[in-house]
C-alpha cells in the first residue's frame, strides 16, 4: 500500500463550496495525498464540478452513486482508497496548508493522530499536546469526554490498515452522530493516540444541513449512542470526581438533545412525542438520577421534563433560552 494519504470526501449538494474545500486541498504542503469524491446523487452541479477536479488533478478521483447518506458515501470512499493512511473531509469545509503535514507528523507511532477544529465551541481549549493511552482516555472523562477526541471524525489521520483489517465502517442506518459510533470503534482499536493543538480543520456549520435539520429518528439514533459512550468510559469503575464529570458531560449531551427537538421540531405534536420518548429513556436509564454538581438551570430544565408533565410547556420555554 503505497506510503500516502488517502481522504475520502462525501459530496451532496455542495457545489457552491467544493471549490474552496478542495483548493485547500491542492494547497496541501504535503503532495503524497490522493481525494476521493464520493458523489452521493447530487441534483445540483456538483457531479460535474468533481470530475472536472478529476479531469485536470491526477490525484483526483471521482465516484458516483445514487443517494444513500453521508456514511455510504465516506464507505465507499474507504472501500477505493489506496494510501496506507485515511483522513475524511466534509465537501463544505476547508482544511489548512499544513492539516495533513501536521497530522503525519503528530502521529508518529500511534495508531490516531488528533488536530483542533475552527468552530465556535469551547471544546479545543481543554485539549493539550500529548500522546496518550486509550486506557487513561477511557478512565478520564473529565478531560477526554470531548468532541475534539471522541466525536468529530474529520480532525483525525486513521490507518488504514486498521479500517481494514477491523472491518470498521460508518453505521448506514444512522444518520445523526454517525461519526461518533464511527471514532469510538476505530478509538477501540487503538493503543496510543497522539494530539496536536494546532488547528488545522475549519468545521463550517451551515442552516439546512444534517445537524440543523429536523430528523425524526433523533432518538433512536442518539440512546443507542449515549448507551455505547457510557461503556467507552466505564470500562472499570471511575474515581468520584471523575464520575461526576462524566454525569455532568452527559447531562450536556442529554441538553443538546432536548434542544435540537425543541428548535427543529416542524410542530408540536411530532416534538411533544420526542421529547417524552427521550425522557422515557432517561427515566429507565436512571443514570441521570445521580447527583450531579454544578448543572444549574440545566437540571432545573431537565427535572421539568422528566417528573412534571403539566409543566412540560414551561421547560419548552426555558429550553428555547438556555
Amino acid at each position: 500500500m503505497p506510503d500516502r494519504i488517502s481522504v475520502v470526501i462525501p459530496v451532496y449538494n455542495c457545489g457552491p463550496y467544493l471549490d474552496v474545500c478542495l483548493d485547500s486541498l491542492e494547497a496541501q504542503t504535503l503532495q503524497n495525498w490522493e481525494a476521493i469524491l464520493v458523489d452521493d446523487g447530487s441534483t445540483d452541479d456538483s457531479p460535474a464540478r468533481c470530475d472536472a477536479w478529476a479531469a485536470r488533478e491526477p490525484r483526483v478521483r471521482v465516484i458516483h452513486q445514487p443517494n444513500r447518506g453521508v456514511s455510504a458515501a465516506r464507505n465507499a470512499g474507504i472501500e477505493a482508497a489506496q494510501g496506507r493512511y485515511l483522513a475524511f473531509v466534509d465537501a463544505d469545509d476547508r482544511v489548512e496548508p499544513t492539516f495533513l503535514a501536521v497530522l503525519l507528523k503528530t502521529l508518529r507511532h500511534t495508531q490516531l493522530a488528533v488536530c483542533c477544529v475552527y468552530d465556535t465551541s469551547g471544546w479545543n481549549e481543554k485539549v493539550r499536546e500529548e500522546v496518550v493511552s486509550i486506557h487513561t482516555l477511557r478512565t478520564t472523562p473529565s478531560r477526554y469526554a470531548n468532541p475534539v477526541y471522541i466525536n468529530y471524525p474529520c480532525n483525525k489521520l486513521y490507518l488504514t490498515q486498521i479500517i481494514r483489517q477491523k472491518n470498521l465502517r460508518f453505521p448506514e442506518r444512522v444518520r445523526r452522530c454517525e461519526d461518533a459510533y464511527f471514532v469510538q470503534d476505530y478509538l477501540l482499536c487503538c493503543r496510543e493516540i497522539a494530539v496536536t493543538t494546532q488547528k488545522l480543520y475549519h468545521y463550517i456549520q451551515r442552516e439546512g444541513s444534517a445537524m440543523h435539520s429536523f430528523y425524526a429518528g433523533v432518538c433512536e439514533d442518539e440512546i443507542p449512542l449515549m448507551r455505547r459512550q457510557e461503556a467507552l468510559f466505564h470500562q472499570q469503575p471511575l474515581t468520584g470526581p471523575e464520575e461526576q464529570a462524566y454525569r455532568l458531560w452527559e447531562w450536556g449531551k442529554v441538553l443538546a438533545v432536548l434542544q435540537y427537538i425543541v428548535r427543529y421540531a416542524p410542530n408540536t405534536a411530532i416534538r411533544d412525542r420526542c421529547i417524552q420518548d427521550f425522557c422515557t429513556y432517561l427515566r429507565k436509564s436512571g443514570s441521570l438520577n445521580k447527583t450531579v454538581s454544578g448543572l444549574g438551570k440545566q437540571a432545573f430544565v431537565l427535572r421539568l421534563l422528566l417528573r412534571y408533565k403539566a409543566c412540560r410547556s414551561g421547560a419548552v420555554f426555558l429550553l428555547r433560552r438556555i
